[in-house]
């Protein structure tokens, strides 16, 4: 086991050297400075807590982007909740009734019909889209192989367009 001091000294470096990366993510996903300096510091705080255990399997960025994308889904159904709750109706649902018209929605119901996809492809999207991460990174983060990842965001972009049209599944 390491000394305290020489963990925290490790740590601190490893926030120095991963902050930005973490904090694009969150922003790219919420476009929300607050929200996404929020769940940064809440990602680092759970890095911390298990920093100790770390095997350096995969790198420590790749490690850290499990951690904030597993932490944005989280967020993302936390939100979802609170929102479905507060409106008392679900916003992508009635998004564009007529399929042959294109849809105009706001990134709000984006962010919702995002977080309606499955965990494994709302992590892909995510670092997909928001990150513009190489299937074979994206593979190593949520576990898999690189064709797995492909066919998981093909999916995920399906079912999104049929989310946004108002398509039931």
């Amino acid at each position: 086991m390491k000394d305290k001091e020489v963990l925290r000294q490790e740590f601190n470096r490893v926030i120095l050297e991963n902050y930005k990366m973490i904090y694009h993510l969150f922003f790219r996903m919420l476009k929300d400075h607050d929200e996404a300096k929020d769940l940064t510091q809440d990602t680092f705080f759970k890095a911390y807590k298990k920093y100790n255990s770390f095997r350096h399997e995969s790198s420590v960025s790749t490690w850290l982007y499990r951690i904030a994308v597993n932490t944005g889904i989280n967020y993302l159904k936390r939100k979802k909740y609170i929102t479905e709750r507060t409106k008392g109706e679900d916003t992508v649902a009635n998004a564009g009734t007529d399929p042959g018209v294109p849809v105009e929605f706001d990134y709000t119901a984006l962010t919702n019909a995002i977080s309606k996809l499955s965990p494994r492809q709302q992590s892909v999207v995510i670092l997909r889209v928001y990150q513009n991460l190489p299937f074979r990174q994206i593979a190593n983060i949520v576990g898999g192989t690189e064709n797995a990842a492909k066919v998981n965001f093909s999916h995920a972009i399906k079912n999104l367009r049929s989310i946004l049209r108002g398509v039931k599944k």
